[in-house]
């Protein structure tokens, strides 16, 4: 049986994300976005204009916008792949943060990448677009990996800017909205500052990025709290987890202990 999942939400409208299981043919077709695809069991056929290549696990597909392509399975053999459709006025937003000279979308010259250490960062990033992590760590890891892949595989050529801006706006906003899942966008709004700005802002003030940051702050608030007697439940909550697990999965990543052992050794 065929499965397939996709990701599509409001928080990340530029994006959509498809996982697949499939042994399913696609006729020759175009997308007006930025198309990434990843093969991480069996292989594929994929074709790009009048070229043809076998992929399989560990090469990238790289598909430009409005390029005619096809990818389909070999002798009708089931393979697992991921596919990352992103906007191009996202896309050029970010090109012109690495350039702003540039005054229109650059595409990539290669149609195929086989580059193990981005083929993994590309899984990691699918997985946690997939996953109940807040959107500001999917926002940043999106952003993170599109500027590696420019800076590496594209004529993109980086122009820097003295970066001046204080960050300590932004961690009182941080603070004070302790509770919410606040995006990129939010931050971007609120400060009028791109999202590629203040990633960038942030590692070079701090040496973290932002969702590591505000997820640092999430636990010492959850750690007061568990002092002054709350549940795990409440906790949870009040920091603005999406469920018990996600807290204890983050907790222990920061404290090395779990919630319910560090409560206990405060509350007799």
């Amino acid at each position: 049986m065929n499965k397939t999942k996709f990701l599509k939400n409001k928080e990340l409208s530029f994006i959509e994300l498809r996982y697949s299981n499939s042994s399913l043919c696609y006729k020759e077709h175009i997308h007006e976005t930025l198309s990434i695809g990843a093969i991480t069991n069996g292989k594929r056929q994929y074709s790009n204009k009048n070229n043809t290549y076998i992929i399989s696990k560990g090469n990238l597909a790289i598909v430009n916008p409005n390029t005619i392509h096809s990818c389909n399975s070999i002798d009708n053999e089931k393979s697992n792949y991921y596919m990352l459709y992103i906007d191009t006025n996202w896309l050029y937003k970010v090109q012109k943060e690495l350039n702003p000279t540039l005054n229109s979308f650059l595409p990539f010259k290669k149609e195929i990448l086989e580059d193990k250490e981005i083929f993994n960062e590309f899984i990691k990033l699918c997985k946690v677009l997939l996953s109940n992590e807040f959107y500001i760590k999917k926002e940043s890891l999106l952003i993170e990996f599109i500027t590696i892949l420019y800076k590496k595989y594209s004529d993109l050529q980086e122009k820097e800017k003295e970066i001046n801006y204080k960050v300590e706006n932004i961690i009182k906003y941080l603070k004070k909205n302790i509770k919410e899942n606040i995006s990129l966008e939010d931050l971007s709004k609120e400060f009028n500052l791109s999202t590629f700005y203040i990633i960038k802002l942030f590692k070079k003030q701090l040496n973290t990025s932002v969702y590591s940051y505000f997820i640092n702050l999430k636990i010492e608030y959850a750690k007061n709290l568990l002092k002054k007697d709350f549940s795990i439940v409440e906790t949870a909550l009040e920091c603005g987890f999406y469920d018990q697990s996600h807290f204890h999965r983050n907790f222990v990543k920061l404290v090395a202990t779990t919630p319910k052992e560090y409560k206990n050794n405060f509350v007799q």
